[in-house]
């Protein structure tokens, strides 16, 4: 009987294999997967040479998501040598699209010394959900804030990213309740932020409530709860008071000494006094203290890092949990063991952690859809735009779930609803195919100019395309059409490149017509390739090219388009820019009469009665071979 192992792998190396197969035909979302499942060694042995090559092929095809990852890797130094001006450069790319992590990149770039630019940047990202963005922008509006309402627009970004649960925002929130900052003062708001903070060990919340619970205001609801009452000396402001405590043995007064020095709370920061202070408590058992002791050996002594993480692992403790999932997972530092990886990060999604449930979700999505599936679900239920979003395409591919389109639907309208650009994006494709909604041109309408504002280059060029066509009260206009199909053309989008070759032919503009065909056609765009080669076979903005006719018909034609089929045929029946070959000819006659092409039917009849069995059999048995490569 196969081991679990045994299973698992096989699937992944099948998936691996059929993702793979997409990669090589050009399909920039399969190169970026087989990127992926080089660098974490899924399917195939790990390899981040492969990983960076098709990646990067992915991004140079415009794929936000792929321009993002390299950026991350010229910064880093992974797999390539470290470039920050090349990062930047892929982070820009990534950025124009709308990918939020791109976005709040370019934000924190332009923050050194340019405000409005990262204010511009950390805006967008902020509109798309992003926490970390929503709290960035909120301490570069702070920066400029002169007045009542800059200060409400600040506490408002920072209620945005503390809603998010990042502790850091939730902190500056209850500051902001608690001096009347943008908001009105309201100790029992500002008590309520300062506790969230705390749940997350963020230490200048637990300062900050334990000096409330000083003046008796927030002693009825403090995190001591199952723990005694500290006694006066604990809950002095001073390091001696509580380095006094520490020393009498008090586990919880170690830590809060070893916090201060780490952090420079009330005294200069020590990290090597932190140290002690955390192995002392770490010692007697407080999970806080063994994750603190982990992070603070994970960069000079991985293996105590992970005998600590495994103390607050044994706890219960979600950082710690997802903290050893993350190094086995990758082998950073460790021996690689995907295995216990994932074991790990399936106890810390057991208890409910998002970020741990979204990492398994994209980990399962390469052969575990079903769990992948379950993972998404669980934290698009928390409310979580982009788990949300991959729950809908779980839904909506029925990948390890029952398909249900209407469901699917549903999902992507609500990560629509928080700014997601890609479920914004979706929803809008979806109203306009009516695809698991009835169709509506107006919402379709709605939706794409949302996407499309925020960078999204396919909705850039469905606008586009709808203001070709108008309808629904929408007035045609050109103009507008090609407005949003070159900013989706710039963007890399073959389909808005080609839309907007056909756009400058209808303006009698052959040259800029033929320039974003092949712009296009060099992305593999069929129609591209097809109206390229009428304009070197006519002469029309290039010029006159037989044999440059026939490269682009031919590339068309093994993409499945008829009338290039049909003129490859005719091509090779006259020898235009191509040697004689009636068998090849024929071939490609009964490829374009299948695919409904009225003059190839003749075409065909015509050649049949010149070829003798023996070349009318090999004309057939090529069809068939093209018909399936055409059709894989």
């Amino acid at each position: 009987m196969s081991s679990i192992p045994d299973v698992v792998g096989a699937k992944q190396k099948r998936v691996f294999l059929d993702t793979l197969k997409s990669a090589r035909i050009g399909t920039r979302e399969a190169q970026y997967e087989v990127g992926l499942m080089y660098a974490n060694g899924v399917g195939v042995a790990q390899d981040f040479e492969q990983a960076i090559s098709w990646i990067r092929q992915a991004a140079e095809k415009g794929l936000a998501a792929a321009q993002y990852l390299l950026g991350t890797r010229y910064s880093s130094g992974v797999g390539v040598e470290r470039d920050e001006h090349t990062a930047l450069e892929w982070y820009q790319k990534a950025a124009a699209q709308g990918h939020v992590r791109a976005l709040f990149k370019m934000g924190k770039h332009y923050a050194v010394a340019h405000g409005e630019q990262a204010r511009a940047f950390y805006a967008r990202a902020a509109a798309l959900g992003l926490a970390d963005a929503q709290f960035a922008l909120a301490g570069e509006l702070g920066r400029v804030a002169s007045d009542p309402l800059d200060q409400a627009e600040v506490a408002h970004w920072t209620h945005k990213a503390a809603e998010q649960g990042l502790a850091t925002a939730q902190f500056a929130l209850a500051e902001c309740y608690a001096k009347g900052l943008g908001v009105a003062q309201d100790i029992e708001e500002a008590l309520r932020w300062y506790r969230k903070a705390a749940q997350q060990h963020f230490a200048a919340a637990q300062v900050a409530l334990e000096r409330l619970d000083e003046s008796g205001l927030g002693r009825t609801k403090g995190l001591s709860r199952g723990r005694r009452k500290p006694n006066a000396s604990e809950r002095r402001r001073d390091p001696a008071g509580w380095e006094k405590a520490a020393e009498q043995g008090d586990t919880d007064a170690k830590y809060h000494l070893a916090l201060m020095y780490d952090l420079g709370l009330r005294v200069d920061p020590d990290p090597e006094q932190a140290v002690v202070w955390y192995e002392k408590s770490a010692r007697q058992g407080d999970a806080r203290a063994q994750l603190a002791l982990a992070k603070h050996c994970e960069n000079s002594a991985i293996d105590d890092a992970l005998t600590w993480y495994l103390a607050a692992a044994k706890q219960g403790n979600c950082d710690a949990q997802f903290a050893l999932g993350r190094l086995y997972s990758t082998g950073a530092g460790v021996q690689r063991d995907f295995f216990e990886g994932m074991s790990w990060y399936l106890k810390a999604a057991e208890q409910g952690d998002s970020l741990a449930l979204m990492t398994l979700g994209n980990l399962f999505g390469n052969g575990l859809e079903h769990m992948a599936a379950a993972c998404f679900q669980r934290v698009a239920q928390k409310g979580v735009a982009e788990a949300q979003y991959q729950w809908a395409q779980q839904l909506a591919t029925g990948k390890g779930v029952d398909q249900d389109r209407a469901q699917a639907f549903v999902w992507y309208q609500k990560a629509a609803e928080q700014g997601h650009v890609l479920a914004q994006a979706t929803v809008g494709a979806l109203y306009l195919s009516g695809s698991g909604v009835a169709r509506d041109f107006r919402q379709a309408f709605y939706w794409c100019q949302k996407a499309a504002e925020q960078g999204d280059a396919k909705s850039q060029w469905n606008l586009g395309s709808m203001y070709v066509s108008g309808g629904s009260g929408l007035k045609k206009d050109l103009k507008q059409a090609f407005v949003w199909c070159q900013s989706a053309a710039d963007l890399g989008f073959a389909p808005a490149q080609a839309t907007l070759g056909v756009l400058f032919a209808r303006i009698k503009d052959p040259q800029r017509a033929v320039f974003w065909w092949t712009q296009a056609a060099n992305q593999g765009d069929p129609e591209a390739q097809y109206n390229l080669a009428l304009m070197f076979k006519k002469g029309q903005g290039v010029e006159k090219s037989a044999e440059q006719a026939f490269v682009w018909f031919a590339k068309a034609a093994e993409q499945g388009v008829a009338g290039a089929q049909s003129r490859l045929g005719l091509m090779y029946v006259t020898g235009e820019g191509v040697a004689q070959d009636p068998i090849e000819a024929h071939k490609w006659f009964i490829l374009a009469a299948d695919g409904g092409d009225a003059a190839s039917q003749a075409n065909r009849t015509r050649s049949e009665s010149q070829l003798s069995e023996a070349q009318l059999l090999e004309a057939k048995r090529r069809a068939q071979l093209a018909a399936k490569v055409t059709t894989a």
